[in-house]
């Protein structure tokens, strides 16, 4: 649970962020969750398993390196190109670091001769008498994206293909993924005239986003989503921006067609401000209950803090019955064990860039400067589900 002891009214990691306004909030419980946990860091554990409730409560200061307009490119190429977009529309970063071991799971780098054998395995020992084996890919090789695996949009029940939701300034449309290269970019730019509508905030959406999940763009049309699974390995691999007021979310929801969603798991939620706090959350409960941790200044997971930003990173999520543990770059960061609460059926994937969402506006951490434009790179989305060897 992300919070800050002296200030109760700030946004509960996950509550407003990214979810719908129709869907249930959390209630009388939280305020005792969060007046306990800002005395100390709380270890509840039972025969079903331990539940940690994550503590801490970052000051969010913006630092030097990370403020409005900074690039992640090196420092030689930051004055010629102080938005940082100079390889907007490119592949995968073909630096030293990353040509080195190319695109994992795959025997040739792509990005420099854009050729791919196909996904390897996670970076997790399957059970006895199991084996990995790969139930969704998608590597974007192509011109376009691939309609039939994933989609530009989420529809929250209305029909609309472009539907907003966080009151953040942004309004999802096709036109802003862009598949070249060898990766998707999810692009965030200003829009003029601004998209009118209540989800927004102040009425009105300023910006115009890139989205992708495995959901229909329309809800009321044929089977609901594109694809969904109950346990596995989830993977991505992706470059975000670190700028101040844009935000990386890559999470799952339930399949629920009521939108009645209980359970939400988020693999990575990344405030651009601070690139070296990667929050990584399991909502139960109805979503009243957290297990949260991160790698930032109050790291309480396994996980280094560090500038992620600076190349692509990997962010996976081993979901089992009796399990869930998060992953950095092949990394075992925090894991919860309480099997009673875990999610028992099919979830759905959703990775997005939102723009001044109200979490960010209320750590004092929103847009600034509403004219940047700035993209998430995605190298690949993949799932892996254990079956007998």
């Amino acid at each position: 649970m992300r919070f800050d002891p002296a200030e109760f009214d700030k946004p509960e990691h996950g509550e407003s962020d990214h979810m719908p306004t129709a869907a249930p909030r959390r209630g009388g419980r939280r305020l005792a969750v969060i007046v306990a946990a800002a005395a100390a860091v709380l270890v509840v554990a039972g025969a079903a398993g331990a539940v940690a409730f994550m503590g801490g409560g970052p000051d969010k200061p913006v630092s030097s390196d990370t403020a409005l307009g900074a690039s992640s490119a090196p420092s030689g190429a930051a004055a010629a190109d102080p938005e940082g977009l100079s390889g907007l529309g490119a592949g995968p970063s073909t630096s030293a670091s990353t040509s080195a071991s190319g695109k994992p799971g795959a025997t040739a780098t792509k990005g420099s001769s854009n050729t791919n054998t196909g996904p390897g395995a996670p970076p997790i020992t399957a059970a006895a008498g199991k084996k990995w084996t790969t139930s969704f890919s998608e590597e974007f090789d192509g011109t376009s994206l691939n309609t039939s695996k994933l989609s530009p949009c989420f529809d929250w029940n209305t029909g609309d293909c472009t539907s907003t939701f966080n009151d953040g300034r942004e309004h999802y449309q096709p036109s802003q993924v862009v598949v070249s290269g060898g990766t998707a970019k999810l692009i965030a730019a200003p829009l003029s005239p601004a998209y009118k509508t209540s989800a927004c905030q102040n009425g009105a959406c300023t910006y115009k986003a890139g989205l992708l999940s495995t959901a229909r763009p329309n809800a009321n049309a044929g089977t609901k989503y594109l694809y969904a699974f109950t346990y596995g390995y989830v993977e991505s691999r992706f470059k975000f921006p670190a700028t101040q007021g844009f935000f990386t979310a890559f999470w799952m929801l339930p399949t629920d067609t009521s939108y009645n969603y209980k359970t939400e798991l988020d693999i990575l939620e990344e405030l651009g401000d601070d690139p070296s706090t990667m929050y990584m959350t399991y909502h139960y409960n109805n979503r009243e209950d957290n297990f949260a941790a991160n790698s930032g200044k109050h790291n309480n997971g396994k996980c280094a803090s560090k500038d992620y930003s600076k190349d692509f990173v990997r962010m996976g999520v081993d979901w089992e019955p009796d399990h869930i543990a998060w992953y950095i770059d092949g990394v075992e960061c925090a894991r919860f064990t309480n099997a009673s609460v875990i999610e028992k059926g099919p979830m759905q994937l959703i990775l997005h860039m939102m723009v001044d969402n109200n979490w960010q506006r209320r750590w004092n951490v929103g847009l600034t400067d509403p004219t940047l434009t700035r993209q998430l790179e995605v190298d690949y989305i993949r799932v892996y589900q254990q079956t007998t060897a």
